[in-house]
């Protein structure tokens, strides 16, 4: 009796070259794959992982290089479990392996006043993020800027940005699920952004995903769904804020590390206030060049971000404070999310050996948005 056919999948580069590129395709419900599949094409091979949603089940895995033009078919083989992205649930925190390496840890404690990412790992181990200093200590500025977070200044006018005086909250709620696998790892949060007496103002469901990447980069995508009750949100104009923000080692502050942005901008007076596509913070940590970017999704609002990104270290996505951003245009950055209604905004983390140029980070976004085609064969 002959042996059926393994399913095969054609990934096409399209006009760009591909380097190190996340992949996914829909996997139709009539089709049986491996439980652990294995990607292979001539020498190449490739860990694959079954993602299941609610939409549907989709193939996941990471393209290590396919030259522009060209296509490559990979059959679909049984392989075997491997490392590759580890969640595990501690106290008030969980921390993410990646190929069997410390990557980051996610912090929720109830005395936090909004969950965070920290630190974060690059190239060689170094630390990327600053760490939090203690009052009165050198260094020690702007408390609330915890590494990676997300929180906005005005928010039906309870401040969820700082850390003094009568501050908002962002509290968690609770995991709906903690996953790990070979390719990608996740977690799906829910959290309560509040006032300062507790009262919630909005729920947030929050999902951070975590891709194995090869050792000299590493990314994670963000999607934030932010849901009203009864009343509507208002997020008011102000700079302070950013729903997706890096406070970085202070190591590669600009202008000894440097910034740069989707359209060339470089360091604080050519990138603050200006929208773009993505914005890039780089320079040497330890011995090592290295750097941290945010890409902004085209379903956000108001696509391109502004950035709210300063020479000390800050780098943040900040879609409200237009009236900072634009002083004398007239225009307001006010946006109302009505009652019983919802919205979700999306970015990707992304960290690479060197510069922006040398981290391909204009290529990684490419590959962000607009990824290679995939296609089942036969």
């Amino acid at each position: 009796m002959s042996q059926p056919k393994a399913p095969s999948i054609v990934v096409e580069a399209g006009p760009h070259a591909r380097v190190n590129t996340v992949c996914s395709i829909a996997i139709p419900d009539e089709l049986k794959l491996p439980e652990h599949p294995l990607l292979t094409a001539g020498k190449t091979k490739l860990q694959g992982q079954i993602e299941r949603g609610p939409q549907g089940s989709a193939l996941v895995f990471v393209l290590d290089r396919l030259p522009a033009g060209k296509s490559k078919t990979f059959k679909i083989v049984a392989g075997e479990a491997a490392e590759g992205v580890a969640l595990k649930k501690g106290k008030g925190a969980v921390s993410v392996s990646i190929g069997g390496r410390p990557f980051t840890e996610y912090l929720h404690q109830k005395a936090l006043a909004r969950p965070y990412l920290a630190p974060i790992l690059g190239p060689g181990g170094v630390e990327m993020t600053r760490k939090i200093e203690k009052r009165g200590t050198q260094g020690y500025d702007h408390p609330h800027h915890r590494s990676v977070w997300v929180s906005h200044g005005l928010v039906n006018g309870t401040d969820n940005w700082s850390e003094d005086g009568n501050h908002g909250k962002t509290v968690h709620a609770g995991f709906e699920s903690l996953s790990s696998g070979a390719v990608t790892g996740a977690i799906i949060e829910t959290c309560e952004w509040t006032s300062p007496a507790g009262d919630k103002i909005l729920d947030d469901r929050r999902v951070i995903r975590f891709y194995a990447l090869d050792a000299g980069s590493r990314c994670v995508d963000f999607t934030y769904t932010l849901a009203t009750g009864h009343d509507a949100v208002l997020f008011g104009d102000t700079k302070e804020g950013g729903m997706l923000s890096v406070r970085v080692n202070p190591q590669i502050n600009a202008p000894t590390g440097t910034i740069e942005n989707s359209f060339g901008g470089i360091n604080e007076g050519e990138t603050w206030g200006k929208r773009a596509h993505w914005c890039d913070y780089s320079g040497v940590i330890e011995g090592v060049h290295a750097g941290i970017a945010i890409f902004d999704h085209p379903s956000n609002l108001r696509h391109p971000v502004y950035w709210h990104v300063r020479n000390y270290g800050l780098m943040t996505a900040n879609p409200f404070g237009v009236s900072y951003f634009e002083k004398g245009s007239g225009k307001r950055g006010e946006w109302l999310l009505s009652a019983e209604s919802d919205a979700t905004f999306a970015y990707r983390l992304y960290i690479h050996e060197g510069d922006a140029k040398r981290g391909r980070v204009h290529d990684a976004y490419h590959d962000y948005i607009n990824p290679p085609a995939c296609s089942w064969a036969g």
